[in-house]
């Protein structure tokens, strides 16, 4: 199979990568500061799966650095709806207490595609 997107791990996330990581890091709690802390030093990781947009991200942290405390898994979660329904989930998620990946979780839709805040209603799930 052809993979559907070609980027160099490395790199500067695109400017929906960067919009929708800053919904996800907008948590008033230590730990969403912390995770802001993290993208500062943050690059893009790739892509988690061929014909998917999801996306990896690789936190190389400083000598200083502070880790997420958390278990593992979906990390932050936002709502991704049309203004009236929902349509799925965009969830952050923290591995080794490091940001590890984005994903989006459509309902009952084989789209894969990030949403974009210019096109649909982006809101926070607060879990902190």
């Amino acid at each position: 199979m052809t993979p559907k997107y070609t980027r160099v791990a490395g790199g500067s996330f695109t400017p929906l990568e960067n919009r929708l990581l800053a919904i996800l890091c907008s948590g008033t709690g230590t730990a969403s500061s912390i995770a802001r802390s993290q993208l500062t030093e943050a690059t893009w990781g790739g892509y988690e799966h061929d014909d998917c947009a999801c996306f990896l991200i690789s936190v190389t942290p400083a000598a200083n650095a502070q880790g997420i405390m958390h278990d593992g898994g979906p990390f932050s979660f936002a709502e991704v709806s049309d203004g009236e329904t929902t349509l799925g989930l965009l969830e952050l998620w923290v591995v080794d207490e490091r940001l590890h990946s984005v994903n989006y979780m459509p309902f009952g839709d084989d789209h894969v595609e990030l949403p974009s805040p210019e096109n649909y209603t982006i809101t926070l799930i607060e879990n902190e």
